[in-house]
């Protein structure tokens, strides 16, 4: 690595040391965190406050205000798309094809409408970190360092708003973490 490439990456490590830590983030309050064993991947529906996890031993909905796991089935892979990038939901989801993030890639929005952003970075790779952003900041930008805040450390598998922008899901491969914004899009 040549010297303007190695001084590169320190002065972004420098800025994203700077970033504070914290579950919940102004604006924000973390709801709940979840042990989800094989978890494979998550998604949003578009209909409702809910989240779909899909995981070894079949689906899951939860609902993103209580963070209560509200509908339940042990059909593994049931509904899941051949590449794992959508899935049938369940329960009050049932007539949803849920686009899911996950092993097999997908993706969620990674900003919403209140101009709010996601971003993740691996300073010390392989663990990651995901960092909120207020509205129109970056996290790599000199000076914007105090308008962002690290939620979540750890080897992320899916991370994302909710299509409505009033939900945030990180997971890893045995847990997610949901946060729900204080004041609704």
């Amino acid at each position: 690595m040549n010297s303007l490439h190695e001084d590169n990456r320190k002065r972004l490590i420098r800025l994203i040391d700077q970033i504070p830590v914290n579950a919940n983030p102004e604006g924000w309050t973390h709801v709940t965190s979840i042990a989800v064993g094989g978890l494979l991947s998550v998604g949003f529906s578009q209909k409702g406050p809910y989240l779909l996890v899909v995981s070894s031993s079949g689906r899951s909905v939860v609902h993103c205000d209580t963070g209560e796991k509200i509908e339940r089935d042990y059909e593994e892979y049931a509904g899941l798309s051949e590449l794992g990038l959508h899935c049938q939901g369940i329960g009050v989801i049932a007539d949803e094809v849920v686009p899911l993030c996950g092993l097999q890639g997908g993706g969620l929005p990674t900003g919403n409408t209140a101009g709010e952003g996601l971003e993740l970075v691996s300073p010390d790779w392989p663990e990651n970190r995901l960092i909120l952003s207020k509205p129109f900041k970056d996290a790599l930008m000199e000076g914007h360092q105090k308008d962002c805040t690290v939620i979540y450390k750890g080897h992320v598998r899916a991370f994302g708003f909710s299509w409505c922008g009033n939900y945030i899901v990180a997971a890893c491969s045995s847990d997610l973490d949901l946060w729900s914004r204080a004041s609704k899009l």
